[in-house]
């Protein structure tokens, strides 16, 4: 909070990953990777509050996992699927909207930058790659970039 100070919100995550909020700030978005689950939350901006977890998207396993995860400005989704070389776009209901396939199987993050928001960045993992996949997947740990023409979220600034 605007103190300092720390609260426990959630438990029984397995690997705690991405997040974000959607533009209004009403609705908090969480990506648990094991389970391949992106979850939902009803949020109050004011205080923070979290209620209504429901399931948002479900990534199957032969599919990859779910990793870093960004909100554009028109509340659309963006999620990096690890070992799944792509990033996905899932519109405000969780409904697949888009996907952008990558040169690697493993992108970890993703942001909207640049002056207008308009570039999306890729991170990318080559940890614990084979060498065969490697071979296939050289750029395997790079950063990327794209303008997929959404902007992303104007993200409120942390007060504390």
């Amino acid at each position: 909070n605007a103190n300092g100070a720390s609260e426990r919100k959630e438990g029984g995550i397995i690997v705690s990953n991405g997040l974000g909020w959607s533009p209004d700030g009403r609705t908090f978005y969480f990506v648990d990777t094991v389970p391949g689950l992106i979850h939902a939350y009803d949020c109050d901006p004011a205080t923070g509050a979290l209620s209504q977890r429901r399931e948002f998207a479900r990534i199957p396993v032969a599919d990859g996992r779910p990793d870093g995860l960004a909100v554009d400005a028109e509340g659309g989704v963006w999620c990096a699927i690890w070992d799944g070389w792509c990033v996905r776009r899932y519109l405000a209901n969780g409904k697949l909207d888009q996907v952008i396939d990558m040169p690697v199987p493993r992108p970890s993050s993703i942001a909207f930058g640049g002056p207008d928001l308009s570039t999306l960045f890729i991170t990318s993992a080559r940890t614990r790659l084979p060498a065969s996949t490697l071979a296939d997947a050289p750029l395997s740990g790079g950063l990327f970039s794209c303008h997929p023409g959404i902007a992303g979220a104007r993200i409120s600034l942390f007060e504390g």
